[in-house]
């Protein structure tokens, strides 16, 4: 009879662990999110994107900037607060390309809320998202995503599509492209639209003393027979620029020096050099250094890169060290 009264015992502890795994494993279930698999913006209009807009929204307002492309070249278009006027540059093909191909990757996406109550306390709401639209050249949207807060424990970030009212969480692959940042997008490099340089001239502008005049210290100039030319040519296409602004931000700064820089297509950009002194009437007084650019296309530029030329219209700042470098290309 004991024997059997252990057995018993036995089949009973058995029995309340078997229940007790039933449990956990029945409630993990519950709780697991539900996941589906999906891309931010369907592959298939990859190759048709031809606009992209961000909005970054929060305490501080709303900013937005657009990056549209015209042949082979991508525009970047925002409002310059400061002087409340426009600014367009030449955007940075690799890094919207990358945007693109991340958009069309397949991921998996896990639902959240169907609450629009939650969309502020996810960040998704229309004062505090992060949005991005990707449409085709005639206007067309193919898609709107909202973004919100990010989990950096998880690595994951909260989205949502303007077509639908279903809050997700994926993973956070985007925050580098989260952004209106214009030096982030940008073309970073001053001579971004001349790839092989055949003639480089730099006029130079100087202020002599008081009891002297201004004028024109020398024209050098660098062609594919002077000594060095793809050394220095190499340092001049490096040579990248700071902070952009609108051209009327540099509307009283003294132009000091213009660079014209011609390839082997005929293709030429010319870059004019302006010098702002900063607290001039004190000790402490500053040189700050910009420049603007226009293009003028060669003969085999089709009508979308042209286009993207003529519509180049911004300064951008570079250091004095930058603009010694220019000068010490020609031996000045």
């Amino acid at each position: 009879m004991k024997k059997i009264d252990h057995l018993l015992l036995k089949l009973l502890a058995a029995s309340a662990i078997l229940f007790l795994f039933s449990l956990a494993f029945s409630n993990k279930g519950k709780s697991a999110q539900k996941s589906v698999e999906s891309a931010i913006l369907n592959q298939k209009y990859k190759n048709e994107v031809a606009e992209i807009e961000i909005t970054e929204k929060g305490e501080a307002g709303s900013e937005s900037i657009t990056l549209a492309q015209h042949g082979d070249f991508w525009l970047l278009t925002k409002k310059d607060e400061s002087t409340n006027s426009e600014f367009c540059t030449l955007a940075d093909t690799k890094i919207i390309n990358s945007l693109i191909e991340n958009a069309i990757k397949i991921r998996k996406v896990y639902t959240i809320s169907d609450r629009t109550t939650d969309y502020d306390s996810l960040g998704l709401g229309e004062e505090n998202a992060t949005t991005l639209t990707f449409l085709k050249n005639d206007g067309t949207l193919f898609t709107k995503v909202h973004f919100g807060h990010a989990d950096s424990l998880k690595n994951r970030i909260f989205i949502r599509s303007e077509r639908s009212k279903t809050a997700y969480e994926c993973e956070n692959d985007f925050q580098q492209y989260l952004t209106t940042e214009t030096n982030y997008w940008s073309e970073g490099e001053i001579l971004s639209e001349i790839k092989n340089p055949v003639q480089i001239t730099l006029e130079t502008h100087a202020t002599l003393k008081a009891d002297e005049s201004s004028g024109i210290l020398g024209k050098p100039t660098l062609s594919e027979k002077s000594d060095g030319f793809a050394t220095k040519t190499h340092t001049l296409l490096s040579l990248r620029h700071g902070t952009i602004l609108s051209e009327e931000a540099v509307a009283n700064a003294k132009k000091i020096a213009e660079l014209t820089t011609q390839d082997g297509n005929g293709r030429i950009a010319r870059i004019a050099f302006f010098e702002k002194t900063e607290n001039a009437s004190s000790e402490e007084a500053e040189q700050s250094y910009f420049y603007t650019k226009s293009v003028t296309p060669s003969e085999i530029d089709s009508a979308e890169t042209r286009f993207a030329f003529y519509s180049e219209h911004a300064a951008y700042e570079i250091s004095a060290w930058t603009f010694g470098r220019i000068k010490s290309a020609f031996g000045l």
